[in-house]
């Protein structure tokens, strides 16, 4: 999937997202009060990360940190879904 649609941007980011999670799983739990904070941190960071073709894409898409945020926790959701049981 091209990099150049909103799809496109969005499975990057959810890719991006999930391998956070995997890799700091403790940072993203069901019993953790700040994950849903760590959640939008991350969003943050990838939208504060951006180069300018980046920033030209997303503009050129509509595509905006609402955006970035919603995929971070769709991300987060399939991730709890995967994980339930190893996670509690």
């Amino acid at each position: 999937m091209s990099k150049n649609s909103i799809e496109g941007v969005k499975q990057s980011i959810q890719g991006l997202a999930m391998g956070n999670y995997r890799s700091y799983p403790e940072d993203y739990s069901v019993a953790k009060v700040e994950t849903e904070t760590n959640v939008e941190s991350l969003a943050k960071g990838y939208w504060d990360s951006r180069e300018s073709k980046e920033i030209e894409r997303d503009e050129r898409l509509g595509i905006n940190f609402e955006d970035y945020i919603q995929w971070t926790q769709e991300a987060f959701s399939v991730f709890m879904r995967d994980n339930e049981n190893s996670l509690n």
